[in-house]
């Protein structure tokens, strides 16, 4: 059975150019005001919550598992770094690491490559993961459904603070759900393929549809997480052939792009940006994927089932595509 789950790299990179179109609109046109289909960086929480459950579970050492993290992340957010600093300066390469470790908490005024700082709470969620795992927390498949509870208890009492610090505490529940949908994957992967589609496209066109709008307006995040993973490891597949995964690199190097084409008076409207943002952000992010990360996944250790495989002559044991 073959359970790479392929939905999830399409997903992945349409919720990255959903965050790239947002930021070059919102940066172009003083009257931007859209919310979008679907708030992106807890869905990218929701995916990892589910694909790195697996890939720790696949791993078998923490250091395996920290290692492939490492090797995974590391390649691209160095690039990123690079491209601040041939296209501004050392400062912005200095304040996008600022808002970087900070979680974007701290940023100074200037150019700050401002996507990068989901990226360390996305790294804290991989830390309490493996901490989790080591004390048994995910052998009881209720302790994970009371910590999602409580992020939802969380949520709901920080629901006054500023929008950065909610949008920080939304991953707490996204991350919790694509837990659980790996705990209970056997369950529903039994659905139709075609269910978990119309749940998603229910789920953002929920304003459309009377009460499941009301009931959706409950929380947000939790339906749009949900659906987001649930199309990812159950929807029908939408994208029978591989792609090379640019989604990552799509979600960190468009803004630097966005704000040299700003400065340099290429692209100051909306029109103009959706002209001259694709090509050379998809010229970066395949030089990117082909030249440093896919390389650098080579690098990724074995884990215990690449190990057992290995060892395995008659191929009773099948090996699950890499988080």
């Amino acid at each position: 059975m073959n359970m790479r789950y392929p939905n999830f790299d399409l997903l992945r990179l349409l919720l990255a150019v959903e965050v790239a179109f947002v930021h070059g609109w919102a940066m172009t046109d003083t009257a931007f005001n859209w919310a979008g289909f679907i708030m992106a960086v807890p869905a990218f929480l929701a995916i990892s919550g589910f694909l790195v459950l697996k890939s720790y579970e696949e791993s078998g050492t923490w250091g395996v598992f920290i290692r492939k993290r490492a090797l995974r992340l590391l390649p691209a957010l160095l690039v990123s770094l690079i491209l601040c600093w041939v296209l501004f300066d050392w400062f912005a390469v200095y304040n996008s690491l600022l808002n970087w470790v900070t979680g974007g908490l701290y940023t100074l005024p200037g150019v700050a490559n401002g996507p990068l700082w989901s990226l360390m709470w996305e790294e804290i969620a991989y830390v309490c993961l493996a901490l989790l795992w080591m004390a048994g927390a995910y052998k009881h498949r209720a302790i994970i459904w009371l910590l999602l509870a409580m992020s939802f208890a969380i949520v709901y009492w920080a629901r006054v603070l500023d929008g950065h610090t909610q949008m920080i505490l939304f991953l707490l529940p996204s991350f919790f759900i694509g837990n659980l949908a790996y705990l209970h994957r056997t369950s529903l992967l039994k659905v139709h393929p075609v269910i978990p589609w119309c749940l998603l496209f229910a789920v953002i066109f929920s304003y459309r549809i009377p009460y499941f709008g009301q009931l959706v307006q409950l929380s947000p995040v939790g339906f749009q997480a949900f659906a987001v993973v649930w199309v990812g490891m159950a929807g029908l597949n939408a994208a029978p052939f591989r792609f090379p995964d640019i989604s990552y690199s799509v979600y960190i190097y468009h803004m630097p792009i966005v704000i040299y084409l700003i400065r340099h008076d290429i692209a100051t409207t909306t029109s103009s940006m959706a002209l001259w943002l694709p090509l050379p952000l998809l010229a970066i992010c395949l030089a990117s994927w082909y030249l440093v990360e896919k390389p650098a996944l080579k690098l990724k250790p074995p884990g215990k089932t690449t190990a057992a495989k290995s060892a395995t002559c008659d191929g009773a044991l099948i090996k699950e595509g890499a988080a």
